[in-house]
């Protein structure tokens, strides 16, 4: 029977009341995996408003795309001991026992697990992994709060994908992949657009030169 992991989780926090009781990759191994797909969605929040944080999003972004692509990859779900093997903190996992699962429960409000047997195929999940490493590689890219939502719209990209892969929601998942096809053709426009501008402006400070005093 399938147990929507905001109880999950909270099951596992609430028999390890210790502060040494738990770890992120105890969590990890507790939750089969799925607790990572939350790990990259409470990564993301920070950058769903329409302006772009510069200098926040590029670790943040090298995280969820290390942790993705060890999905991609078939590895077991882990964090590098030096953060994962730490004990969580009392006021931590006050955080994840309130914010963290209730905007769990949010969002398995609306992701359920629904055609879900092509999910579990590896070359599906190998596939929705490297969608959130190529999601992970724009969030992270340094740029300036011009254009706008250069960081929101990889972040629901990845939001989606990582939630539906978390309740394997066969369904879901498509919005998931039609954000990603808006992210791209939305860079790709914008990339054109500078493009035009700087090779106009070379063009014009070249001119310039040449037409010399």
């Amino acid at each position: 029977m399938h147990e929507p992991l905001s109880q999950r989780l909270a099951r596992i926090l609430e028999a390890n009341p210790s502060a040494g009781g738990v770890t992120l990759n105890q969590l990890l191994e507790q939750t089969e995996g799925r607790g990572l797909y939350s790990v990259m969605i409470l990564l993301c929040l920070p950058f769903i408003g329409p302006l772009s944080l510069p200098g926040v999003s590029t670790p943040f972004g090298a995280a969820i795309g290390l942790m993705a692509f060890r999905l991609a990859r078939g590895k077991p779900p882990r964090i590098p001991r030096r953060f994962g093997d730490r004990a969580l903190p009392p006021t931590l996992k006050k955080i994840i026992l309130g914010g963290g699962v209730k905007f769990l429960r949010f969002l398995e409000k609306a992701i359920k697990p629904r055609h879900t047997v092509w999910m579990s195929w590896p070359a599906a999940r190998s596939g929705n992994a490297l969608l959130v490493v190529l999601m992970a590689c724009f969030l992270a890219l340094p740029l300036p709060p011009i254009p706008p939502f250069s960081n929101a719209l990889p972040s629901y990209a990845i939001i989606l994908i990582a939630a539906s892969m978390m309740e394997e929601d066969g369904v879901m998942i498509w919005l998931g992949y039609a954000v990603v096809i808006g992210t791209l053709t939305y860079f790709a426009v914008w990339a054109g657009v500078i493009s035009t501008h700087l090779a106009k402006w070379i063009y014009s400070l070249s001119q310039m030169f040449q037409a010399g005093p």
